[in-house]
């Protein structure tokens, strides 16, 4: 009898420790982990992105979206992660080929005033405008002939479809509204961490 009650409390300790294991390992590695900024303290806005922020404070607050700064940390850190001159990677924007802008302010402005159009354009959905962002202005169009309103989905279709239309073997980052996210939301989770534990 108590082989057997030992044999159930070791089998059931395997599987919790087994469990806890598979969880931590699923959390780090599913689309959620995006969300656990201590599981993932590297998606967050890095001190290089960090440096730039009272000149990308500036450029939001001179372009009439100030409560857009950490939003566009999150897009400069997708883009560069703070270690390319173009920060912003706003080169393409200007119909240039990439990196070609090499001041970081520049990048920051002409960013940030593609941003703006962007969010005008999206009738300010911010989703939309984010992936616009990474697509270009004309895939606001694409979205009000198809429904009106940003999913990925969308997104995916509309990378399909411009990968076709020009024989590239990819079109831009279908997940670029998840991929910029990540920083905003795990930084904000950081700084409301950091609050409470101070």
């Amino acid at each position: 009898m108590r082989k057997i009650f030992t044999l159930i409390v070791s089998s059931l300790l395997l599987i919790g420790v087994s469990f806890v294991f598979l969880y931590i390992i699923s959390s780090m590695y599913s689309p959620q982990a995006d969300h656990v900024p201590l599981l993932n303290d590297k998606r967050v806005i890095s001190p290089e992105v960090e440096n730039y922020r009272p000149i990308i404070a500036k450029y939001a607050k001179a372009n009439g979206i100030a409560q857009y700064t950490d939003l566009i940390m999150a897009i400069a850190m997708q883009e560069s992660k703070g270690r390319a001159l173009d920060v912003m990677q706003a080169s393409e924007s200007q119909g240039l080929p990439k990196d070609t802008i090499t001041k970081p302010e520049t990048s920051i402005r002409v960013g940030t005033q593609y941003f703006k159009k962007a969010l005008r354009k999206a009738g300010g959905d911010v989703s939309l405008a984010i992936q616009s962002y990474n697509f270009g202005l004309g895939f606001s169009d694409y979205v009000k002939t198809h429904g009106g309103k940003y999913t990925p989905q969308l997104a995916q279709q509309f990378s399909k479809e411009k990968a076709k239309e020009l024989k590239w073997e990819s079109y831009g980052d279908p997940d670029y509204v998840n991929h910029v996210m990540r920083y905003y939301t795990n930084e904000k989770q950081k700084r409301e961490i950091a609050k409470k534990n101070n």
